[in-house]
């Protein structure tokens, strides 16, 4: 299987103006760099005033909170900021410190208008929830089951997780066979401890072509919300 990426890497969680929440690293406690675009609370018609977008956190399951201020200039080129076709853009930056024994990240954001009104970027009230599946989850295993007699190969998974997981699926297509959708399969609990869950799949359940080789990422539910590790981007290959 291929590597998992940043394992043990510095956190970095980015907010960007196609409305994806990108967490990258690894929980590790102490400092994270926070990135966010503008063009997610303003557009180009405000660039004649300075911004401030205040960014609000609350750390699961102590409750400790942060707020920081992340400041956006007068006359930014707010049009500029971002070229939608390649999704970057420049990003306003602060850090925070992670806590020691945070599980779960709460956020969402906020910016004040010179009308007054303030604008808000929550996720329709629900607010962001963040966690970090290298700290979630460990594969034990996931490699293509190939034999002389059978016509199909199939997938061997097994994953260990925290003991807050609910449920855990895998979202998965072959690579070789682009026109084919990807599909979702849930994955069985099969033990529990105090701390961790193990999951896994029936001998042959997800089938392959003969041969192929398998790319996925896993998504899972902690208190009714899911999250989605893909591998920093790059999703997972069993071959």
């Amino acid at each position: 299987m291929k590597t998992r990426l940043n394992q043990g890497a510095t956190p970095q969680i980015t907010f960007t103006s196609d409305f994806h929440e990108l967490v990258q690293g690894d929980l590790v406690y102490g400092p994270c760099k926070l990135r966010y675009d503008p063009l997610r609370l303003l557009t180009s018609d405000h660039r004649g005033t300075q911004h401030k977008i205040n960014a609000h956190l609350v750390f699961h399951p102590s409750g400790q909170e942060w707020h920081g201020e992340m400041t956006l200039p007068a006359e930014a080129p707010l049009g500029q900021l971002v070229d939608a076709s390649a999704h970057k853009g420049v990003m306003l930056e602060t850090t925070f410190s992670i806590p020691e024994g945070c599980e779960e990240i709460e956020a969402w954001f906020s910016c004040e208008h010179p009308d007054g009104d303030t604008h808000w970027d929550s996720n329709l009230d629900k607010n962001f929830r963040l966690r970090f599946g290298l700290h979630d989850l460990t594969i034990e295993k996931a490699i293509v089951v190939s034999t002389k007699k059978s016509p199909c190969d199939w997938l061997d998974i097994a994953v260990d997780t925290s003991s807050a997981v609910d449920t855990l699926s895998i979202r998965w297509h072959s690579p070789s066979h682009p026109a084919e959708p990807r599909h979702q399969t849930a994955l069985s609990q099969t033990t529990q401890t105090k701390d961790k869950k193990s999951w896994s799949l029936p001998d042959k359940q997800i089938v392959i072509p003969k041969g192929a080789t398998l790319a996925f990422d896993l998504i899972y539910t902690v208190d009714g919300n899911k999250f989605t590790d893909d591998n920093q981007g790059r999703w997972y290959i069993a071959d």
